[in-house]
């Protein structure tokens, strides 16, 4: 288990380096219509998550899941180098950078069903599953944290976004060889006796009668469509056009966000929570929009800090609920598919948010964006107080 929180860590890392440096890189390097191609490419380099990432749970289902990992970190590395090199001619352009995106995402959406599903298998006891989910999530926001403050730095020294690029390649690379030692059985947890086909006529008759998994994935669907938009286009149009600053502050503010989400998810793992997971899930997911409301009106980056940081507080409410939700009223034959659901609402809906927020972005204020977008999410957590979740 402990290789995997390093692995988790690592894989935060280069995510946040990536989510940092992408929507800046196109804004840079693009004259005309910044926003609108910064939306293009957040909605391409996350289009696998709406079209292959069901595959990705199937396979994780049927295969083993320490060497799917491999996989897909090894070579969303790999496909990374792409924008170092044709940066290196002379080439690069926001087409490349989405062309690379798509490459990276899509075998990116093979780790969080192979994880998610990997972690009840590792973890025996059911009652831990909570703690060991928000260890997991700390690691990784830890590392956001982290993340977010190693850009300006960096940048600091070596004033070069491409850099940060192949920093990000390297560590998803390395990283890839750290999962290998992970050990455990395997074949005792592994479905092939059916055919894929039949896995997902099985999985359907499940969904046809469990709602509770069909209402899980509309909320997180519809709260992301609002929300993930503002966490990528929206932040970066927030501080680079109204508030007038520069990559290293656009890192800086995605660090108080991690930073939030980190500690917030250190407190859940160490406290005992008197209420379920159902209803922390429920006050999640309408915070999650709610604490984005306040910055229709706050135009200072220091006071921007303070509640990105609030916002970060509650995100963990969202994600260990509803990871540990999954992981115990979800059959073992069944867990990758319905995480792959999950991301697919999750990372698949954010590329429809980061579309909606590009386009929005052309012709509105930022600060207009989180108000739509932070009233829009309050209004989706009111709803799902009335739906039936797990109970």
């Amino acid at each position: 288990m402990a290789l995997l929180v390093i692995a988790q860590f690592l894989v935060g890392l280069a995510d946040q380096i990536y989510i940092i440096t992408i929507p800046f890189l196109v804004i840079s390097i693009e004259i005309y219509n910044a926003s609108l191609k910064a939306g293009i490419v957040s909605f391409i380099e996350t289009l696998p998550f709406l079209t292959i990432s069901f595959l990705a749970g199937i396979l994780a289902d049927r295969y083993n899941k320490k060497y799917l990992l491999i996989i897909s970190v090894l070579f969303s590395g790999l496909f990374l180098l792409i924008i170092p090199i044709f940066s290196t001619i002379n080439k690069l352009n926001w087409i490349i950078i989405a062309i690379t995106g798509f490459l990276v995402s899509s075998f990116s959406t093979l780790y969080p069903p192979s994880r998610d599903a990997l972690i009840p298998i590792l973890v025996k006891d059911k009652d831990k599953l909570f703690y060991y989910n928000a260890i997991v999530q700390s690691s990784y926001q830890f590392a956001l944290f982290i993340g977010g403050l190693l850009p300006p730095i960096i940048l600091y020294l070596k004033n070069d976004l491409i850099f940060l690029i192949l920093l990000d390649a390297i560590i998803l690379i390395l990283t890839s060889f750290l999962i290998y030692p992970i050990n455990y059985n395997e074949n005792n947890f592994m479905n092939k006796k059916s055919s894929i086909l039949d896995d997902i006529k099985s999985f359907i008759s499940i969904l046809k009668k469990e709602r509770s998994i069909l209402n899980l994935v509309i909320l997180t669907a519809l709260d992301n469509f609002f929300i993930m938009g503002l966490t990528t286009i929206g932040a970066s149009l927030y501080i680079k056009n109204y508030l007038g600053l520069s990559a290293k502050e656009f890192a800086l503010f995605n660090a108080l966000l991690s930073l939030g989400w980190f500690l917030s998810a250190i407190i859940l793992s160490r406290i005992k929570i008197k209420t379920s997971e159902v209803n922390l899930l429920r006050w999640g997911i309408f915070l999650d929009g709610f604490t984005y409301i306040p910055f229709f009106f706050i135009n200072d980056f220091k006071t921007s800090l303070i509640f990105i940081f609030i916002h970060g507080l509650v995100i963990p409410l969202i994600t260990i609920s509803r990871t540990t939700l999954i992981q115990k009223h979800v059959g073992e034959e069944f867990r990758g598919k319905v995480f792959s659901l999950i991301y697919i609402a999750v990372i698949g809906f954010m590329s429809l948010s980061g579309l909606f927020m590009g386009i929005l972005g052309e012709f509105l204020s930022p600060n207009y964006l989180f108000l739509i977008g932070g009233i829009g999410g309050s209004i989706i957590g009111i709803i799902s107080f009335s739906l039936k979740i797990f109970n």
